[in-house]
């Protein structure tokens, strides 16, 4: 959780535009506050009230300076966000709209407030954890910058050792549905911290807000969100749990002499497996293959996760992952790309390697699986 005496939050809002191409946003207003109250709440949120300041439909200079004081104060956790209209320069810069912005691509960068004075924001800033939260669009005229498939505001928004959480990809707009009370990605932030994420850990880290907020918004036809950081970015908390239920030991039931039997034969056989070289090798050989394949057929390197499994050894990794309380950035990556028949969790539940783990730790990971909406293809022996 953010330390609530040395963190800070800058929430700003545009709801207002001059000009006609850029529409007004109402509900913006009502998002910056509704954030500012869940961060703040003090049976929820990390933050003190004198750490959190909002600006709505600010001037230029009001940004500036309360960034600029925002950076040297915040030196636990820094949170900027930022919720309105977004457009590209001819050069593909990004800026954020004002009341007076033009978004014309060959003015923008006359009227916009430069997504560069955010980067050196949260680059200049002492704080240890630092969250960029952006709702806008991406789309206007980013065509010209726009290269194949490549993102146009992916090297704007990779700020080193920083998490953003952007509401839609380059080439998609966000969205505001008239009449609503909060925008789209922005609503369905408020509705992951006021509600928690069942299943998850005690406190609210961005790796379980990203996947929970992904799920609802797809569910409702909404744009993908986008997001940038670490693997170990994922494990900051914005805010305490409210779904977190800790485990409780079931109650003690009486067994028939089968239940007796069955626990003395899974043990035996997990202990026989796990300290058998072939099995234990066959497991790991697994483990760098998925490594291996998502690699090259994703292009995607897992690199956190192949460090411990040299490290650790594959067995002793998987069942740090699997008992992880939130699922790790690499499983939300293949979660994204479709291809969760490569996360870890599908090779524990292969038929050959279920013997080297506990009850528990299968049924977490068929129900981690579960809930990403994948199940494993009948195996064959």
């Amino acid at each position: 959780m953010p330390e609530r005496q040395t963190s800070r939050a800058l929430l700003i809002g545009s709801s207002r535009f001059s000009n006609q191409d850029l529409h007004d946003l109402p509900a913006v207003v009502n998002n910056v506050q509704a954030l500012a109250e869940a961060l703040t709440d003090p049976t929820l949120g990390g933050f003190d009230q004198s750490g959190c300041r909002m600006l709505t439909d600010p001037t230029t200079q009001q940004i500036g300076d309360q960034l600029h004081a925002v950076v040297d104060e915040a030196l636990d956790t820094l949170v900027l966000y930022y919720a309105g209209h977004g457009v590209l320069s001819q050069r593909g810069d990004l800026f954020l709209a004002i009341e007076g912005t033009d978004p014309d691509s060959r003015r923008v960068h006359y009227s916009g407030v430069p997504m560069e004075w955010f980067r050196s924001a949260l680059a200049d800033s002492p704080a240890h954890n630092r969250i960029l939260i952006l709702d806008c669009c991406f789309s206007g005229h980013a065509a010209q910058a726009m290269s194949g498939t490549a993102s146009a505001v992916s090297g704007k928004l990779d700020i080193r050792g920083t998490y953003t959480l952007a509401s839609a990809p380059a080439h998609q707009t966000a969205v505001a549905p008239v009449g609503a009370q909060f925008t789209a990605f922005t609503g369905e932030l408020l509705n992951t911290l006021r509600q928690g994420v069942p299943g998850g850990g005690r406190l609210l880290t961005l790796g379980e807000i990203y996947p929970a907020l992904t799920r609802a918004l797809l569910a409702s036809g909404m744009p993908r969100p986008q997001r940038l950081g670490t693997d170990l970015a994922d494990h900051i908390a914005l805010t305490r749990n409210r779904a977190y239920r800790p485990a409780t030991s079931p109650a003690a039931k009486p067994r028939q002499a089968s239940d007796s039997r069955r626990s003395a034969t899974v043990p035996s056989r997990r202990v026989t497996q796990e300290q058998d070289p072939k099995v234990a090798a066959e497991f790991h050989a697994a483990m760098l293959e998925g490594y291996r394949k998502a690699k090259k057929e994703l292009n995607y390197n897992a690199a956190y996760f192949l460090k411990m499994v040299q490290e650790v050894g594959g067995l002793e990794a998987a069942r740090r992952l699997i008992r992880a309380s939130s699922v790790s950035s690499g499983f939300t990556t293949l979660w994204e790309k479709g291809r969760l028949d490569l996360a870890v969790e599908a090779v524990v539940l292969q038929d050959r390697f279920a013997g080297l783990f506990t009850d528990e730790e299968i049924e977490i990971a068929r129900d981690r699986l579960a809930a990403y909406g994948y199940h494993l293809p009948a195996q064959t022996s």
